[in-house]
């Protein structure tokens, strides 16, 4: 027996999916899946169908296949919306952005619609609920230069000519050294000269040398 429209679900339209639309299909299953993009459609149309129950009542009244089975007219409001919005790779963001704009089309409905100062005054809460669901009215953070976050460069030089206290005559230094660590030993001065680029660095000690002496 073949079947009818109302017998399908997603899970033939899945499986055709999944087949990279290869498999071939009835046109009570192409009907279905037209039947969803139709009702996703009316969910779109808020100034004609405002909520799940007015699609539903629509369905029965006017689609042959659901005439009298509201059961399966709830079912397959509940499969479009499944089919079309279940998607766990859609950002907070742009979830965010999609009911703002929702919003934004209730709002200017209700403008049209209102009559009185009270009235038009609710239709901008709806606008200010849209604002906030944009995160509008959380203050914007500046961003940081990207440079704090690269690894910083460092140079490593004797040469006091790159700063500006230049660099101090040798002989002063040397000087300096023999006037103010006379009390130190003489292998300890000579390390101290070394290290201020007076004397010449040794690396290695002569043979027979201890330089902990």
């Amino acid at each position: 027996m073949a079947k009818k429209l109302t017998d399908y679900n997603l899970d033939d339209l899945y499986a055709w999916v999944e087949s990279n639309y290869t498999i071939p299909v009835s046109e009570e299953l192409m009907q279905y899946a037209n039947l969803l993009d139709k009702i996703r459609g009316m969910i779109l149309r808020k100034d004609k169908f405002g909520s799940k129950e007015a699609i539903v009542n629509y369905l029965l009244q006017f689609e042959p296949s659901l005439k009298g089975n509201r059961l399966r007219a709830n079912e397959i409001y509940a499969e479009t919306i499944e089919w079309f919005y279940a998607n766990d790779t859609i950002s907070q963001k742009a979830w965010k952005n999609f009911y703002a704009s929702e919003l934004e089309k209730a709002y200017y409905l209700a403008l049209e619609l209102a009559e009185t100062p009270d009235q038009i005054e609710k239709a901008t809460k709806i606008l200010e609920r849209a604002y906030k669901f944009r995160g509008l009215d959380i203050p914007e953070v500046e961003k940081p230069d990207a440079l704090i976050y690269q690894k910083p460069n460092k140079v490593y030089t004797l040469n006091m000519d790159m700063f500006e206290i230049g660099n101090v005559p040798k002989d002063e230094i040397e000087q300096w050294i023999d006037d103010n660590v006379k009390q130190l030993p003489v292998k300890a001065i000579e390390r101290i000269k070394q290290e201020a680029l007076i004397s010449k660095i040794k690396v290695f000690e002569d043979d027979g040398e201890d330089s902990r002496k």
